[in-house]
């Protein structure tokens, strides 16, 4: 079995799109045994988040085996649609407008008079009258890691601190640090991750960060891997 591991996708479609054609002609992808693993952050900053949902959904109903992790982005959209949590101020920092207005909402037209609760609410009832049952299902169901024999996928990271089976939610999402960055880190499983946006891959010895920028530079990055081999192989858009 290989595992196809893609990094962040921020509504960037057009590049998920090229990225999923690659994936799915490589001479390595078998669709029967192989697996798809999104490392999060489908949201915000590009302009299509809505449409990179219902891509990927489109491989999850043609039978491509897929696993979606959360990122710290879609951890946003998560505490405001089913944790009630009035956090949009602070999501707008993060590019909550392009993923509402790709779901057809400008965001401006709600927060005009402020943040106020009951202002924050109506966003919300409008933003899930907006969703599909599928994107909600989406959302609810999206994984903090994936684990194989060798390899741990998360979104940002982990505590170097801590061992992998006392690692949090937090550490998880939001990780950086100068220990887990450090070329000579050392974990019992290699760590696969994006959060941390590079012009390049970084492949250390037990760290691979595939988010290669893809709203900051056009590229989508993804590395296909195998318990029963140590050959990486990366997959770009560019």
């Amino acid at each position: 079995m290989n595992i196809f591991a893609i990094g962040d996708v921020h509504g960037c479609l057009n590049e998920l799109t090229s990225l999923h054609k690659k994936i799915l002609t490589h001479d390595k992808f078998d669709v029967k045994n192989d697996i798809l693993v999104y490392l999060g952050d489908y949201i915000d900053r590009g302009r299509e988040s809505k449409g990179v949902i219902d891509q990927i959904l489109k491989l999850k109903n043609n039978k491509i085996q897929t696993i979606n992790l959360m990122g710290n982005h879609d951890e946003f959209m998560i505490d405001f649609l089913f944790n009630n949590k009035n956090n949009i101020e602070n999501w707008l920092n993060f590019g909550l407008d392009q993923t509402l207005r790709s779901y057809g909402i400008e965001v401006v037209d709600f927060i005009k008079d402020g943040f106020g609760d009951d202002i924050i609410e109506q966003l919300r009832k409008t933003l899930l009258s907006k969703m599909s049952e599928a994107h909600i299902n989406f959302f609810k169901n999206l994984e903090l890691s994936f684990s194989s024999e060798k390899y741990l996928f998360v979104h940002a990271g982990v505590d170097p601190k801590k061992t992998l089976e006392d690692q949090t939610k937090e550490d998880f999402l939001w990780s950086r640090s100068k220990e887990f960055f450090d070329k000579d880190f050392k974990s019992k499983k290699i760590i696969v991750h994006g959060h941390t946006p590079e012009k390049e891959i970084v492949n250390n010895s037990c760290r691979i960060n595939i988010d290669t920028g893809c709203y900051l530079f056009g590229n989508l990055s993804s590395v296909c891997l195998s318990d029963s081999s140590d050959k990486r192989i990366f997959i770009h858009t560019l």
